[in-house]
């Protein structure tokens, strides 16, 4: 990448009289005007969409991360309309009207848009009754914008409702593909509000960095970079991979009370602070209290340089499968296979889009994923791990590369190149 294509991140996360920073009135009109050249692009009428990350794209409206794990409610984008209806609880009217101006005219209560709670206990008679009504509020809706009669796409559901709305003569179609092609290239500021989430979880690692120490227990190690992730400005963890010794291989996805010990791996990857709705792919791995041994020099190198052979991968025209043909497979493309069997070692790696939604396209994983072509502005994720059997443990590092218009740019900026010791 040429220095010059780098996007600088000059600012922080409040605003101020004397600069320009993000436009947010223009960030959201944006977000939805592509959503509905989208729409346009596979002639869709409208669409339900229930997924917690695609519905603040649309929307710009704050969900409660608990929304995340269950599908609680829909909003209904219609086709050449601007921005989504939005469903509220009449409690929360004055509130979100007064947060949410730009949505003047699309917030609707229960009476003119039913939510039927399908996360809770029904039964069926009632759930096929209350979805019916449902969709004909919705018919109703596309009747008065002049799209009933194109196809509506859902990305999540219940059957009732797909049901429901065959029944009222609506054509029901995928809304997935679709929406994760809308957000795979980003806008110039959505790169600038990931850059911003990479340095909310750097602040993380520093304060690992600062206070770890030998014997603490892997969650300890988790509650100093949690606490140090929110006072930086994060929104919400989704979640957490935090091993360290013998639990770095095979790696466990999680963590637990071990504690650290001298000589050993501590691999630390707070799975996406959230910042405006944005996120980047993170992940770091260091050495507790000791120098490392030989083995574990080649150990966390060879997953260094899968990093940078990756790296060397990613322009524009570059191809989801030939990044996957030609991605470092240590013993195959790099490093001997004598060495990886010296080493008694294995290895893993894996890449896919980020940016709202974590693993979104584009992606890799198998033959029978699509094949998508790189382009300015999209971003990846790339993990490397690389593993050894015996005390040298595993390591695992990560970064979100932002396609330029000659190579990448990381986005994440915590060092890798060299071992970091901690706890001493």
């Amino acid at each position: 990448m040429k220095p010059e294509e780098s996007l600088p991140l000059r600012f922080g996360q409040g605003n101020v009289d004397w600069q320009q920073r993000i436009n947010w009135e223009e960030l959201r009109k944006k977000r939805v005007a592509r959503a509905q050249e989208f729409m346009a692009k596979y002639d869709i009428g409208s669409a339900i969409v229930f997924s917690h990350d695609r519905k603040r794209y649309i929307s710009s409206v704050w969900n409660h991360p608990y929304a995340k794990h269950v599908p609680r409610n829909f909003y209904l984008l219609v086709g050449g309309a601007g921005f989504p209806y939005v469903p509220i609880k009449e409690t929360d009217a004055g509130r979100v009207k007064e947060d949410c101006p730009w949505l003047e005219g699309r917030l609707l209560n229960e009476k003119e848009l039913l939510q039927p709670k399908q996360q809770k206990y029904q039964v069926p008679e009632k759930a096929k009754e209350q979805w019916a009504t449902t969709a004909k509020q919705i018919k109703s809706l596309l009747k008065k914008h002049g799209v009933a009669d194109m196809p509506i796409s859902i990305d999540w559901s219940t059957p009732y409702l797909i049901k429901a709305l065959e029944h009222e003569g609506l054509e029901v179609v995928d809304g997935n593909f679709w929406m994760d092609e809308c957000h795979m290239v980003k806008f110039d500021e959505e790169i600038i509000c990931m850059k911003m989430a990479a340095s909310i979880t750097e602040a993380g690692y520093g304060a690992v960095y600062r206070e770890a120490r030998v014997g603490m227990k892997e969650y300890e190690i988790q509650g100093i970079m949690a606490k140090a992730i929110y006072q930086a400005g994060a929104e919400y963890i989704e979640g957490w991979v935090l091993n360290s010794g013998d639990r770095t291989n095979p790696r466990s996805f999680n963590w637990s009370d071990r504690p650290l010990r001298p000589r050993e791996f501590l691999s630390l990857e707070a799975c996406h602070a959230n910042w405006c709705g944005y996120k980047v792919c993170y992940d770091r791995t260091f050495l507790v209290g000791a120098k490392p041994s030989d083995l574990q020099k080649e150990v966390y190198q060879t997953a260094v340089e899968m990093l940078y052979k990756f790296e060397e991968l990613l322009k524009p025209g570059v191809s989801t499968h030939e990044l996957a043909r030609k991605r470092p497979k240590p013993g195959e493309n790099f490093k001997t296979a004598e060495q990886i069997k010296e080493w008694r070692a294995s290895w893993s790696n894996h890449f896919g889009g980020m940016g709202i939604a974590w693993d979104s396209a584009p992606f890799y994983f198998s033959d029978d994923d699509p094949e998508m072509e790189l382009q300015r502005n999209m971003t990846v994720a790339y993990h490397a791990q690389f593993f050894a059997e015996g005390e040298a443990g595993g390591v695992a590092i990560e970064n979100t590369y932002r396609i330029t218009k000659t190579g990448c740019e990381s986005l994440n900026k915590w060092p890798y190149e060299e071992i970091m010791i901690l706890g001493l």
